[in-house]
């Protein structure tokens, strides 16, 4: 039973993150152009804005990686693993990362006046849930493993 459910959490997992490359392929371009179009005043801030978001991916899929690997290490060996504490380390530091970009990145635009609605409404919602990520990593590491 717990092969069977750690195969669908992975197959999940792998999906979330199908999806998210996909977008980071399709979607960012098109949106980026999109903004380009509506506020010209700030076309020319499409490729900065865009190179951020991938620099934000980068991260992103490291932490997927290492969520698959944990979880592998989980069905071989067990949760209480010095590998799953790296894991847990590892993810709390790519949000880490996330969040200091996406800040960086709304204060740089803000500060030039050229901060699109779009995108600050999508770099929030990207921030609230990587400090949940974050947060909920740390928790799990300290209440799971007492040192």
């Amino acid at each position: 039973m717990q092969k069977v459910s750690s195969a669908i959490l992975i197959s999940v997992i792998v999906l979330i993150d199908t999806i998210v490359l996909l977008l980071c392929i399709f979607a960012l371009p098109s949106v980026a152009q999109e903004t380009a179009l509506i506020h010209p005043e700030v076309a020319y801030l499409q490729y900065p804005i865009l190179l951020g978001m991938y620099a934000t991916a980068l991260p992103f899929f490291y932490a997927i990686y290492e969520t698959v690997i944990m979880i592998g290490v989980a069905q071989r060996k067990s949760i209480f693993s010095s590998r799953i504490i790296e894991g847990l380390n590892y993810i709390k530091y790519c949000a880490f990362v996330i969040i200091a970009l996406y800040v960086i990145g709304v204060f740089i635009l803000d500060y030039a006046n050229a901060l699109p609605p779009i995108v600050a409404v999508m770099g929030f919602a990207i921030l609230i849930v990587t400090m949940l990520v974050a947060a909920g990593a740390a928790f799990i590491k300290k209440s799971t493993y007492k040192n």
